[in-house]
């Protein structure tokens, strides 16, 4: 595993729809850094409505969606960035590491 720097797990994962038709959708994630990430994105995901059923690939750093309604773009990255572990935790640290000029 490649090194990760304290700065880049301080960010909140970002993400952009690469594909998206009636059926589903494909999202590139930055900022998924292991299994745990990878399944509360999974998770955060399929629990949208009109989602039928999420997959995340860590390798990649994709995420696989299959519809069954519709659903708005800005909902499926909402749902990545409400994924994110400790989010008020990480607000506050990356508060904390301007303050200091991290």
């Amino acid at each position: 595993m490649p090194w990760i720097k304290p700065r880049r797990m301080l960010r909140a994962p970002d993400s952009s729809v690469t594909a998206m038709d009636s059926d589903g959708a494909t999202l590139q994630i930055d900022g998924l850094f292991c299994g745990v990430c990878a399944n509360r994105v999974t998770a955060s995901l399929s629990r949208l409505d009109g989602v039928e059923s999420a997959s995340c690939d860590l390798e990649s750093a994709t995420a696989t969606v299959q519809l069954n309604g519709p659903v708005d773009e800005a909902a499926l990255r909402q749902a990545v960035l409400d994924a994110a572990w400790a989010k008020p935790l990480r607000r506050a640290a990356e508060r904390a590491a301007r303050t200091v000029g991290l």
